[in-house]
């Protein structure tokens, strides 16, 4: 079965969106690297998602690497 990327949606309430506004630009930075983190882990379901090592943490995919 195949998985259309573009069928979803997500709501967010006029709230939340106003809660978003009112932080400091460092916490919707911090916000947006976390979003960011989680899509990279999540988006290619072929790809182990532990990218994690006992020593260096999180690894990096390396942005000048070919696909």
């Amino acid at each position: 079965m195949s998985f259309d990327r573009g069928d979803r949606s997500y709501y967010v309430s006029d709230e939340r969106l106003r809660a978003f506004r009112a932080l400091p630009v460092e916490e919707k930075l911090r916000w947006v690297e976390e979003l960011a983190m989680f899509i990279r882990l999540t988006r290619e379901s072929d790809k182990p998602v532990s990218g994690v090592t006992p020593d260096k943490g999180l690894k990096q995919p390396d942005p000048l690497s070919s696909k």
